[in-house]
Order: C-alpha cells, then structure tokens, then sequence
C-alpha cells in the first residue's frame, strides 16, 4: 500500500494574543515504499475531521492551543481558524456546512462555517465547565463538559434555536471527569474519559431526547476513545492488544467479538468507522504497531506500518470518497499526515501451480492457480495468461478464487506462463509467472510374469511402466527382444512384441531349442511422450519334466512271453534315446535283471520279457534325460503265476480244559524251494502271536505246543517260493474254564463204597459254593442235584441261573425233602453267554452228601 505524506504550508500564525511564529515544513521523511512524507505544524494533536464537501481537513489541538488548522485533502495549508481556545473534540453538522469545536479553555461550543472557514456563533456552556467532546446526532447537538458540581456529564444545543442555550441533561450519568462522546446511526455512547476503567453508557438520541439504552462499565482500562458504527448497533472499544465489540443495547458481545492489532504488547488508542463498516485501528506499540483496516466480520485486510511515529490517540478518520483513510502519526514530538488513498484495497495474491505431476508433450495439461488476499476476488473476473511472452486465451476466477491454464506442447522444454489481474475495487493488480518443464514420461520394464519356461515353450508378459502410471502409449509402439543364450553366447533377435496402447502390456513368446540360462533384452525405444525404457531378463529354461506312464498287466503267466508298453510325454525325443528296465522278483531281490529298451520320436517304448520266476515282478523303466527332458521313472508290480500247494493244520483235541496244553502240527505239501511254515495262535479277544517258525521235516510237519487259555485259533502260513503260491490253514480249538466247588455246613463225613460224603444234620440246609476261573463275574451258573436210589443216581432238579459275583462266586442253598438215611450229590456248570467268547461252558465235579437225624 502506498502512503501519501505531506505536510501543512509554512507561515501560519498561532493564536491572537501570543507572540506571532512562522512554522517551517520539515523536509520528506524517507518511506520504505517511496512515498512521500512531511511534518504536520501541530504543536499538539486532538482530533481531525474530514469535510468532504469542501475538501478540507481541520485539525485541533487540544488544550493550551488557540487554532484549527485547516488544509486541502492532498495535506495543503488552507488556513488557521484562530481563536478557538482548546479546541479539542470536532464534529459535522448533518449538512457538513458547520463544524462544532468544543472549547476546553473557552467553556464553550464554537459553530465554524466550513466555507467561509469563520467562527459564526459562539455558545458559552458555564464557567469552569471545560467541554472536550463534541457529537452531532438527532439534530442535536451534544458535548461533554464539567457541570457546576464538579462532575463530568454531557450537555446539549439545539442548533435550529434562534438562540442556542446550553441544555443540561439531567439523565445523563456524572463521572469525576468530562466524557468522551461517539455518536452512530441515533445512538449516543457517552465514555467515562478516566483512564483507568472502561465506563460507557449508550442512549437513543435519534429524536433529539436522551433515552438512556445501558449503563454499565465493560472491565478493564480503554487505551482510546470508544467509537459507534455507522449504524448504531455496536460499540467499538480499544483495550489491551485488541478492540472488543459489544452491542450498543445492552453491551453484551457482539461478533465478531474483537479485532487484534499486533499481538499482546499492542496498544489500540484510535478507531475510526466507515459508513460501509470498514473499521480502521491505529496500534501505538509493539512490533505490530501502525494501521489495520478490517472489513465488516472479516479478518484485517491491511497492515500499514508507518515509517515514523506511530498513529496518534483519536488520530484515524476515513475520507467521504469511501476509500481514503487519514493517519496523523507522532514522532518525538512531531506531527504527520498520512493519506492512504486505497486503504480498503488488499494486495492480490496470485499463485501457480505447476502440473501434476509434471507436463508431458503432446498431452493437455493444467497449470491451477488462485488469485485472491483477504476477502475473494469477484468471481468471473478474467486474468491475462501469457506463454513466452505470447497471449492465450485469459482465464476466469471461480467463485473460490481458483482459476486453470489448460496447454498442450509438442516438444520438451521449458515454458514460463504468466498470469495478470487488473484488480478490482477490493484489490491492487497482481502478476506473477511460473516456469513449466514439459518432459516425456519415463519408463522401465519390470521383471516380466512367465507362464511357461520349458525349452519349447517359453512365454511371458510384461508392461511398460510408466512413471506415476501416465499414459496411454501410441498404437504401433513395440518392445524389441532379444535372446542371449548364456552358455554359448549366442544371441537372437526375436520378433518385436506389440505394446497395448491402453495397459502398455506386452507378451513375448519363444522356442529356444534348449534347456540353459538365457537372458532376454527388453527394449522400448520411446515415443513423442515416453522416454525409452530396457530391461535385461535373465532366467533359467528347464527341461522338460516328461511324465513316464507304464501300460503293465497285472498278472502274467510264468515262463510265457510278456510284453507291455510304456509312453514318456513331451517328445519328439531322438532316435538313439533309450530307456533302461529292470525287473526284480523273488529271486532277484538284490540284483535285478537290467536290459534297455528304444523310444520312438514320440516316446513310446515297448517292454518285452519272459518271466520265469512267479509272484510279484517289479518293472522299472528308467529315462536318463537329455538337453530339453529330466530324468523320468516309472514302476508296475505285474503278478506272476505259481503253483497251488497244499497246507493243513491239526489238533491233539478239539476242546481242552483249562490250562491245558494243546500240541498243534502243521502239514506242508510239494513245493519248489521254500519248505518253511509259521504257525501262529489268536487267542479269543486277544492279538495274533507267533507260536512258532520252522522248516518242516521229511514228511512236511511241523509241530509245536500251546498252553490255553481260552478259545484259540491256529494259523498255518506259507510265504510260497519261487514257483508255489503263498498258503494259509486254521484250526480252531475250544477251552474250558476251571469250576471250584464247595459244601459248607456239615458236621462230619462219611465213606460209601470208597466215596467221601458229607453229613448234614436234618435240620440243616447245605450250601454250595461255586468259582469260575479265569473271572467270568456277570456270568451264569446252574446247579444241578442227583438222589441214589434202586441202585441209580436220578437228577432231582437243575437250577436256572445264578449270577457270578464280582469275584466269579456264587452260592446256592439245597433244600431237601424225606432226606433222612438219603444219598445225594450236587454239581455246577459254567453256562457262557454271547458276551463270552473267550470260554466254553464247562461241568464241575460232583459233590456228595447225605443227611441224618
């Protein structure tokens, strides 16, 4: 922003009364942006009002002073209105065609008419009574002075009188010192002027009577004058470091709450309110110190730091033109004018971005921009656009203040744009200009996806990648190949592999003749936006691995012819290839017989041979492999035929009794060359164990013994031989189990005929008493009980059954009729269930007994 400084002419008288002086102009004060600067010949500053209508600016100043200094809006001398004892608070007429000055040392209001530049009437507000302030406002008008008590209030005059006479205002408040007094839209804000606290009251003034809004005080000490927007609602208020807003109605907070002015050690003393809203601060300290300009509820959209000085208190006023802001700054005691004459305008911002990621030939690109500052640049504006120095079409700001350069150049280089903005009546011109480099794509060829590396059939794909994926490619562009075999050195250039425009993928296929390490050079030469990219591919080519399938039998007949074919896959195979077949069979465990067989270019191969041993013959055909195949194997187990011979297994006897001892003999019949047998015995519920394994003997038996324990199985087995079948015989045998008997009850024994009885008493029941061994508990028992008579024993009764206990027992009462004299005997037998299997039912031995008085 530039700032117009100047300075009042030379020669002006002072007062009447005091000695007569010719004030000189100072000479320019140096400004950082060129502009120039003068001393104002002020021996104090007060306050400055501008009149428009007649171009003038009149300056008071304060107490001690005796004239208003008067220029031109450029900062000319015009005049001194002299006379004006302590001018100190200025204010427009309505019709701007007076200015009234309150006279602090003339206890009065003077009326100046702002033509003539002369005082036309003069009214005395009381003796002692030092008015300080002064506002116009509901064609009235108001001053701030010290009534007769001593205490500040404020006063008024009606101009329209043919007589004006001061006025009292009885409402209004009475503070220790005179008031600072700011007036807007009808409203009047009268200000406690002592320093120490921040006391405001604000009436409706707009009928010419004080209504009373609010009294309150607002916290805090003011750094300067309290000032009423334009309109009245809201109450500006320079504190510490900022200016605080509050509405006029009842001093609450107003948004936007505050406007800052340089950061904490700032101190605002001057406000100054446009009738647009634009608000102007002056800050006297700290590194932020000079002007802000605010528009309405927006942030600051200018900083003026002066060259010298600061602004003094009360020193901002805005011009009638609605543009020109007015700065008296102070400078040890020296008095300038400032003329920012575009004050409301903020310095445009233009940027440019260069494309992203970068610009390629032959392909549209964009180059975005912004044009702003504070507040946005009118949407729809136009910006100049130059390329070299050459005129493209302008562009147009969005409505985000965004703007686009759209460019397509055909060969690399560098470009610079440039971009101009006229300005507007918010914003200064602005240019700015951007370098391009408009380069082809890069490119590489990553390492390819192979589907296929067999000597054959190599085959793969890969793409040109281009750098942050650009594209696409021109239709025609092509990937050269070459093919280096790395064993012989031998290189081959293959046939050029077609780039897809869209993808940039390409698919190489090939037939090297071989298995080896080879390296394939992938070249892409470029085009008119693709820098050439290369890889060089290095891989191993393996041999086939050919599947070798067997069409065996899978039974032959010794001693006959036997011929059977094989296939090895993945020909043509030479015409020397062979394959190498080996049998092993019974008689050839250790050393197989080998012979070779041919493989047709196709690789089928035939298998002949005349097996003369029986059972299993394993087949093996084996490929070595050459420069394009892997080894490859393959087997088949062919069965040979034997001869049937015969296998028996026998028994000493079909059931034992428990614990007994059974002797077994195996019986083999002819055979070639094995004669030996092993005989095994399953016990019931047990596990097959090996009894015995032994050649036969002369007659083809072979014998063993076994000592029961149950139920058993006997197993024959013979392994055959060289030209007899494997043979299998059972024998199965039963086992009793062992059943204890016992007679309790008795009182002494007796023999008949050489067998032991025992003698029960009448009157006594005898019991029975029956164990199974091995434990068959869950099992049953019967009873069974024989009488002697005509010279036979004759079965009385046989029990149903009784359960065996947990310790394989139980016991049976025998209850006995006309028993006297009698003979009897009584035994058990073991009854086995389904559930045993291990055991045979089995009788015990009898017990005898016989039965007295």
């Amino acid at each position: 922003m530039r700032v117009k400084q100047v300075s009042l002419a030379a020669a002006i008288s002072v007062v009447a009364g005091l000695t007569t002086a010719t004030v000189g102009l100072t000479g320019p004060v140096a400004r950082a942006d060129g502009a120039d600067a003068a001393a104002l010949p002020l021996s104090h500053y007060a306050h400055m009002v501008v009149d428009g209508a007649h171009q003038h600016l009149f300056f008071s100043q304060g107490a001690g002073t005796t004239g208003i200094v008067v220029t031109d809006l450029s900062g000319n001398p015009v005049t001194t209105v002299d006379g004006e004892q302590g001018a100190g608070g200025l204010a427009l007429s309505a019709d701007g065609k007076t200015l009234y000055a309150a006279l602090a040392d003339g206890d009065a209001i003077a009326a100046i008419d702002t033509a003539t530049l002369t005082e036309t009437r003069r009214v005395h507000t009381g003796t002692a009574s030092a008015p300080v302030s002064v506002a116009v406002a509901g064609g009235k008008v108001w001053y701030g002075y010290t009534a007769d008590d001593g205490k500040g209030t404020v006063g008024s005059v009606d101009p329209s009188a043919p007589d004006p006479a001061p006025t009292p205002q009885p409402g209004m408040p009475h503070w220790p010192t005179a008031p600072l007094l700011s007036t807007g839209g009808g409203v009047l804000a009268v200000q406690d002027a002592r320093s120490s606290m921040t006391h405001v009251a604000t009436f409706d003034v707009s009928s010419g009577t004080a209504s009373l809004k609010v009294d309150m005080g607002l916290g805090g000490a003011a750094t300067g004058p309290v000032k009423v927007t334009a309109d009245g609602t809201k109450l500006l208020v320079p504190q510490s470091a900022s200016v605080y807003v509050y509405s006029t109605a009842d001093l609450s907070a107003a948004k936007p709450y505050v406007y800052y002015t340089g950061g904490v050690n700032s101190a605002p003393d001057s406000v100054a309110v446009d009738s647009d809203g634009t608000i102007a601060l002056g800050s006297t300290a700290g590194s932020g110190a000079g002007a802000y300009v605010y528009a309405a509820d927006q942030i600051a959209e200018n900083h003026v730091a002066f060259p010298a000085g600061t602004v003094t208190p009360d020193g901002l006023a805005w011009g009638a033109d609605g543009r020109t802001l007015y700065a008296v700054t102070q400078d040890n005691g020296s008095y300038t004018l400032a003329i920012l004459g575009d004050a409301k305008l903020t310095d445009t911002q233009l940027s440019l971005n260069a494309p992203s990621p970068y610009a390629i030939p032959a392909q549209q690109f964009t180059v975005n921009g912004t044009v702003g500052g504070h507040g946005f640049v009118p949407a729809g504006a136009t910006l100049e656009v130059t390329r070299d120095g050459t005129d493209l079409p302008d562009a147009t700001v969005g409505a985000d203040g965004s703007f686009r350069i759209t460019d397509t150049r055909q060969d690399e280089g560098t470009y610079t744009y440039g971009v101009s903005y006229a300005g507007d009546a918010t914003h200064r011109p602005a240019t700015t200009s951007l370098t391009v480099g408009v380069s082809r794509v890069g490119t590489s060829i990553p390492y390819p996806e192979f589907s296929s590396t067999a000597p054959h059939e190599v085959a793969f794909t890969s793409t040109v990648v281009t750098d942050l994926s650009r594209g696409p490619f021109t239709q025609g562009d092509t990937v050269q190949v070459t093919r280096t075999n790395e064993d012989t050195h031998e290189s081959t250039q293959l046939p050029a592999a077609p780039v897809d425009p869209a993808t940039g993928r390409f698919t190489v296929t090939d037939d090297p003749g071989a298995a080896g390490w080879f390296t394939y050079r992938l070249s892409f030469g470029g085009d008119i936006t693709h820098q050439p990219g290369a890889n060089d591919v290095s891989t191993t080519i393996s041999p086939y691995a050919p599947a070798l399938t067997l069409k065996a039998p899978t039974t032959a007949t010794r001693g006959a012819a036997l011929s059977f074919g094989a296939v090895l896959n993945d020909g043509p195979y030479d015409s020397a290839e062979t394959v190498t077949v080996t049998r092993t069979d019974a008689a050839h465990t250790t050393t197989p017989v080998t012979w070779t067989a041919p493989v047709a270019a196709d690789g089928t191969i035939t298998v002949k041979d005349t097996p003369s041993t029986g059972g299993a013959n394993t087949y093996t055909v084996g490929y070595a492999g050459d420069t394009s195949h892997r080894a490859a194997a393959a087997s088949a187990i062919v069965q040979v035929s034997r001869a049937t011979t015969s296998l028996s297994v026998a028994a000493d006897a079909s059931t034992y009794a428990y614990g007994a001892t059974a002797t077994v003999t195996t019986h083999l019949g002819t055979t070639y060359n094995g004669r030996t047998v092993s005989l095994y015995a399953t016990p019931a519920g047990g596990k097959k164990a090996l009894v015995k394994t032994g050649t036969v003997d002369s007659k083809g038996n072979l014998t063993a013994t076994y000592k029961l324990a149950g139920n058993t199985t006997f197993t024959a087995s013979y392994a055959g031989d060289y030209r007899y079948a494997p043979a299998t015989a059972t024998r199965a045998v039963s086992d009793q189990v062992k059943v204890a008997q016992a007679l309790s009850g008795y009182y002494t024994t007796t023999t008949y005929s050489g067998t032991t009885y025992r003698v029960y008493h009448h009157t006594v029941q005898p019991t029975v008493t029956t164990t199974v061994s091995p434990n068959k508990s869950g099992q049953c028992v019967h009873f069974q009980v024989q009488q002697y008579y005509s010279g036979a024993w004759h079965t009385l009764s046989t029990s149903g059954c009784f359960t065996l206990g947990s310790k394989s027992s139980v016991a049976a009462r025998l209850s006995l009729s006309d028993a006297v004299n009698q003979k009897f005997r009584v035994r058990s037998e073991y009854v086995h269930s389904s559930k045993d299997t291990t055991n045979v039912s089995t009788w015990g031995g009898w017990q005898y007994l016989t039965v007295r008085t």
